[in-house]
């Protein structure tokens, strides 16, 4: 297959930030408006996050399990499903993080009425069905740092699977794919399918050892409106992690800035485009030269592997950069040195892979001051990477 014929079409797209829709109206108010069967109060989310008395309703203050008998409809058991705002039981509201899930203790005067009551066995089912989705609640978190927490971003895990949850894309349903893997964007039910089939994911997906489901009722989630229209590529640039006109690859998730990329797009072009990574996809083979052949051959052999050999050195300066090496020299930019690396090779000054090979090789060995375990540690990563890309024996 020709190189020409996957590279011909472009697509451009606008990379969008994602607009956080609006919350249900009660949301950022501080109260709540409900009913429970024939009767109307207002729910006070202060009091409610506190377990307290929550709930106002002619002249009296209620538990969410009082205003259900109060409201006639206690049969229920399920005060999460008998009171209602705007026609929507609490239930929806705590499953998709606008409410926390709380636990309302009885009484002593209704546990003494319970013990007297012939129906005594269905009112102990109903604390036992309060209690099941509140089991978490209730865990002793006071050893957590939360300030792990915070950031746009959290890692992810689901068994063997791993990923990058953004909030700002964060959304209950199919739709809401927030969480990006190496190939994809997912939503949370699809990442749970990878690895969990039977699982749930506020339970199985975690972030620093806590369950997504808590971090919902802690707040440090907070759903949006899944957009089923949402951008199945990045929002920032690949290279520079940076956002702009993006020019966005059809194959993978990735973006890149026109000049960006190796070789640069023109996203003005009609069509569908792939990045340098998904074409490599098509001429990675098992190569017959030797580590020293492949460096010896002239570069126009092997250009394509260079750029993307560099492509993911410019990716790593970013996301990982040299000043968390220690020893790091602050006087020079390990991705600006890369970035002449870049134009020599866009203007086809390197004759060799050697050639190329060694300046990049220069750039690491100017990033630390540290040369016995920092430089070696990076220049191990070089050649992880050169012998992944070339496939040399």
């Amino acid at each position: 297959m020709e190189l020409s014929s996957l590279c011909t079409s472009k697509k451009k797209k606008q990379a969008k930030r994602q607009n956080c829709p609006k919350l249900p109206a009660g949301r950022n108010k501080s109260q709540l408006p409900v009913t429970c069967g024939c009767k109307e109060g207002v729910l006070h989310l202060k009091k409610y996050n506190n377990k307290q008395k929550c709930i106002f309703s002619e002249g009296q203050w209620f538990k969410p399990t009082e205003f259900e008998r109060f409201g006639m409809m206690e049969r229920n058991k399920k005060w999460r499903i008998s009171i209602l705002w705007n026609g929507i039981p609490l239930q929806k509201l705590i499953q998709d993080g606008f409410l926390s899930s709380t636990y309302f203790k009885k009484s002593k005067v209704q546990d003494t009425q319970k013990k007297k009551s012939p129906v005594g066995l269905d009112q102990q089912d109903e604390k036992i069905n309060d209690n099941q989705d509140d089991v978490e609640d209730d865990d002793d978190d006071d050893g957590i740092d939360m300030s792990v927490f915070e950031g746009p971003t959290l890692p992810v895990t689901c068994g063997s699977e791993s990923g990058i949850l953004h909030k700002c894309r964060f959304a209950t349903g199919r739709c809401g794919r927030s969480i990006r893997t190496e190939n994809f964007w997912l939503s949370p039910e699809d990442f749970i399918r990878l690895n969990k089939p039977d699982g749930q994911w506020r339970k199985d997906i975690v972030a620093h050892g806590m369950p997504l489901g808590k971090l919902l009722t802690k707040r440090v989630l907070e759903p949006h409106t899944a957009n089923c229209d949402q951008d199945l590529n990045d929002d920032v640039c690949f290279v520079c992690d940076s956002e702009g006109d993006l020019v966005c690859c059809d194959e993978c998730p990735r973006a890149f800035h026109s000049n960006c990329h190796l070789p640069a797009a023109d996203g003005d072009s009609p069509g569908e485009w792939s990045c340098t990574f998904c074409v490599m996809k098509y001429v990675m083979g098992s190569c017959q030269k030797t580590q020293q052949d492949v460096l010896s051959s002239p570069v126009s052999q092997y250009k394509l592997h260079c750029q993307c050999l560099l492509l993911h050195l410019l990716h790593e300066s970013m996301t990982d950069p040299c000043n968390d090496v220690p020893g790091y020299s602050e006087n020079i930019c390990g991705p600006v040195m890369l970035g002449r690396v870049k134009m020599n090779l866009e203007n086809n000054d390197y004759q060799t892979v050697r050639e190329f090979v060694s300046d990049i090789d220069y750039v690491f060995h100017h990033c630390t001051s540290n040369r016995d375990n920092d430089f070696s540690r990076m220049t191990s990563r070089l050649k992880d990477l050169f012998e992944t890309i070339f496939k040399v024996l």
